[in-house]
Order: structure tokens, then C-alpha cells, then sequence
């Protein structure tokens, strides 16, 4: 593993079904919001990347649902790089629900792939030296 990051929120209201249970696409939400943070956490944001003219497209996605988890629960949101980005960044995501014991509870676990293109040409290129550098900086601290 390259780099892992941790992010604490609460399943709001609006994020359950009829049933109380959190709705399953919440999940894909939530990869993103994971992969959000984490970059941002390692020092690039997508803002960034985007005004420096670069996007990153979901080519691939995939989740499995170990347990539910309901409103208000305090979950985790685990975000894994396990390789430097070449041409795809790639992302794993373990959901976890912290239990009042302490304990936590695995809810979901997946993973997504993302392609960089150029924002003007939206052609496939590499991932920029510049974010390359940027990553490994934080890494190596």
C-alpha cells in the first residue's frame, strides 16, 4: 500500500430508503467523497487540476455490500492508493461503521478507476509529471 487515508462523516437523513437502511448508490458517493479528501489531504484538489487543464473521467467502478448502515451512524471512509498513477489513477475503499463499543463494522468495500484527459482535447494522456511530483512529496514525509 502506497497511501491510505481516513475520512469520519455521519449518514444524514436524505441518505436512507423507506426503510431506514442507507441506500446502496449512497455508497459511489461516498468512494467519491473518500477520493476527493484524500487528494486533497495529499495536496491537489480537483479544482486544481482542472483550471491546470486536466480531468479525470470514471472509467470503472465496483462495490460490495457487507452490512447496512443507518441514519446517523459514524462511518469511515477508508481511501487506498496502492500504485503512483501512470496513464489511470486507480482508488480501493473499505466503509466502516464504528460501533459504540469501539469496535467497527465493515459495511462495503470497492473500487474505482479514473482515466486522465486533456480538458480542451479530451484525449487520454498521462498523468501529469506535475501531480506525480505533488504525491510523491507528501509521500515521502
Amino acid at each position: 500500500m502506497l497511501y491510505s487515508f481516513d475520512f469520519e462523516r455521519r449518514v444524514d437523513y436524505v441518505e436512507t430508503d423507506k426503510m431506514g437502511v442507507m441506500h446502496n448508490s449512497i455508497y459511489f458517493w461516498f468512494f467519491e467523497k473518500g477520493r476527493t479528501e484524500t487528494l486533497r489531504h495529499l495536496g491537489v484538489s480537483y479544482k486544481e487540476m482542472e483550471d491546470r487543464g486536466v480531468m479525470m473521467p470514471l472509467v470503472e467502478q465496483y462495490c460490495k455490500y457487507h452490512s447496512p448502515s443507518y441514519y446517523d451512524d459514524k462511518i469511515t471512509i477508508r481511501t487506498i492508493i496502492e500504485e503512483m498513477p501512470i496513464v489511470r489513477f486507480s482508488f480501493k475503499y473499505i466503509i466502516l461503521r464504528k460501533e459504540a463499543n469501539g469496535t467497527e463494522t465493515l459495511l462495503a468495500e470497492g473500487n474505482n478507476m479514473l482515466a486522465f484527459i486533456d480538458s480542451v482535447s479530451r484525449r487520454p494522456m498521462r498523468c501529469p509529471q506535475w501531480i506525480r511530483e505533488l504525491l510523491q512529496e507528501k509521500l515521502d514525509n
